[in-house]
């Protein structure tokens, strides 16, 4: 069984194509995250809200370690904000998000694409 720090390390950052991942509860408790990241609970809790009412990031961005994305688009899935040659993509399944951080030469179809294959996994198994 893995483990979610396994989850973040093998199927996130372990394919090459996110440089940083989380994973945390709808309640902004974090499971487990890349080592030297700095995503914080609060900031959790608020992108777990934005899936609910994203217009907030309309207006002051997405908030993530610190640093702030402008807000690109989202729905009630998905989330994705972009900080020059830089993003996040962040999926949300029935009890948690996984938050996926990108850096060239990644491109966001390919973090997307990772995220939300692990997104449709976790959702299948009922997480």
């Amino acid at each position: 069984m893995l483990t979610w720090n396994d989850y973040v390390s093998k199927q996130l950052t372990g394919t090459g194509n996110v440089s940083q991942g989380a994973i945390a509860g709808l309640d902004g408790s974090i499971w487990a995250i890349s080592e030297g990241w700095g995503v914080t609970e609060q900031e959790c809790k608020a992108i777990a809200t934005g899936f609910t009412n994203p217009s907030g990031f309309h207006q002051s961005g997405v908030t993530c370690a610190g640093e702030r994305y402008i807000f690109l688009s989202g729905n009630e899935s998905v989330l994705r904000a972009r900080k020059g040659s830089q993003g996040i993509h962040v999926a949300k399944t029935n009890t948690a998000i996984i938050i996926a951080k990108y850096d060239e030469p990644i491109q966001p179809g390919q973090c997307a694409a990772t995220v939300e294959a692990l997104a449709d996994y976790l959702k299948s198994v009922n997480y």
